[in-house]
């Protein structure tokens, strides 16, 4: 059975347009307007305001037409992301055949194949998801050794330092065919325990790749490669479930960064249901993640986004002095958690309408953000122009534009030497948030021109995702 977002469809219709008619409304191909109404991508959330102001709804009329999606008879099998990619996890010798045979394809597709994959979203991505949560394995496995596996974790660690530079993205062919390595090294591996072994790295690579995909602004590929990470986790059994929790942690990430607000909510909850309660660290992490989700969804939440916030930070802190970070949780650090946590009360300040609350919100987001900047170690570029532009978020939550634009612009500076979708998308939507509230002001004209600028020389692509004063 295909997907279809009829609702979506028949409001379309009703108003006497055509795809090409409401592509040309809101600025897109007409291929996209087929993939939403396929349920295959969700809008961006910078587009959503045009694609309700062209089918004349709310903003909260559109979230209802986008979440009714219905099944159709159609394209085979709903449960495939792709044919190559099962999210089955019902087989429990998956892993190797479907990792060796995608990263293949990615290794073999230009960009422009792997931008038209599909997203899933809703009940579509959360089924499988809480299905793998049921098929974990309850009967722990016994401790395995080390062997002649070191050099292999060793290049995974120079992989991610890459990723943490801020040049990740400009080298994940090279994680992706090493994951491809590993997958046709699997045929030959008959070993119980150095199987085990091969299959958790190979679920670190299929993380890495996941990720470093999503930061080149390729989320079809990232949500397929953390999908594989899934399969190879569950195969390795008990000792890979942190990292598996990890990976719906990643994916709650994806989820928010598209807008999908309440996937992201029921992912850090299925996440946090899964995970014992004495892996602290990987606990603390999705704690902020739940916590970002909450504030994201409106006023009402804000309460419970404030106490997972603080949640977190709590059990960072139990977990800090007691528990070693495995190496693909490295950034789990001081200044990554109270990052999570400054998300979380800027959010909860910009929207916030009363001024107690608001200064009080703003006030917190303030003390995590400086907490972050100054505690972040080196070697974590992009992280650091994430911490300025969430310094620059900060202040504008706490009612300071101009403040809040000189920061940005530094943020622009530090930003021109790397090449990350995740450092353009903060910055496009920290623009949105100051031209909705400083939209008449000419430090605002100014800055969007420094921002269409940096933009048309690193992703000149991603130029026309900036909105101008006075749309």
């Amino acid at each position: 059975m295909a997907l279809k977002r009829r609702r979506l469809v028949q409001r379309r219709k009703a108003l006497g347009h055509s795809q090409d008619d409401l592509a040309s409304l809101v600025g897109v191909d007409r291929s996209t307007i087929i993939r939403w109404e396929r349920a295959e991508t969700e809008p961006q959330p910078w587009l959503r305001r045009k694609l309700a102001n062209a089918l004349r709804v709310s903003a909260d009329e559109l979230a209802e037409l986008l979440d009714s999606v219905s099944e159709v008879p159609g394209r085979a099998d709903g449960y495939t992301l792709l044919s190559s990619v099962p999210l089955d996890f019902s087989d429990a010798t998956a892993a190797v055949q479907f990792t060796e045979g995608f990263s293949a394809h990615d290794l073999a597709s230009r960009r422009q194949v792997l931008e038209q994959l599909s997203i899933l979203t809703s009940v579509a991505l959360l089924r499988p998801i809480r299905q793998w949560v049921a098929s974990l394995p309850v009967i722990p496995d016994d401790p395995i050794g080390r062997d002649n596996l070191d050099d292999l974790q060793a290049a995974v660690k120079l992989f991610r330092r890459w990723d943490a530079s801020g040049v990740g993205g400009l080298k994940r062919k090279a994680v992706v065919g090493q994951l491809n390595a590993v997958a046709e090294s699997m045929h030959d591996t008959t070993e119980a325990t150095v199987r085990v072994k091969l299959l958790s790295v190979m679920a670190e690579l299929a993380q890495l790749a996941g990720w470093m995909a999503y930061d080149q602004g390729l989320p079809g590929v990232a949500q397929r490669y953390y999908v594989l990470a899934l399969h190879a986790c569950r195969e390795a059994g008990p000792g890979a479930l942190p990292l598996g929790v990890k990976v719906i942690g990643d994916m709650t990430q994806l989820s928010t960064a598209l807008g999908n607000y309440d996937d992201s909510l029921d992912l850090a909850r299925t996440g946090l249901y899964a995970l014992p309660r004495t892996e602290k660290l990987v606990r603390a992490e999705l704690l902020g993640l739940e916590s970002r989700a909450y504030a994201q969804l409106g006023n009402r939440e804000a309460p419970d986004a404030a106490r997972s916030a603080e949640a977190c930070v709590e059990v960072w802190h139990e977990a800090a002095d007691a528990e070693p970070a495995p190496d693909w949780l490295h950034y789990m650090n001081q200044a990554e958690v109270d990052c999570l946590a400054a998300n979380t009360y800027t959010q909860l300040a910009l929207q916030a309408d009363d001024q107690s609350r608001w200064r009080a919100y703003a006030a917190r987001a303030e003390y995590h953000t400086l907490q972050a900047r100054q505690t972040r170690a080196n070697g974590y570029d992009r992280s650091r122009i994430l911490d300025e532009i969430r310094l620059a978020k900060a202040r504008l939550s706490q009612r300071e534009p101009i403040e809040s634009v000189s920061v940005a612009s530094n943020a622009l500076c530090l930003a021109e030497p790397v090449r990350s979708s995740v450092v353009y998308d903060w910055l496009i939507r920290f623009h949105a948030e100051l031209v909705a509230r400083h939209g008449g002001e000419a430090l605002v004209t100014d800055f969007t021109g420094q921002l269409r600028d940096y933009l048309r020389s690193v992703a000149p692509l991603r130029e026309g995702d900036v909105i101008a004063v006075g749309d």
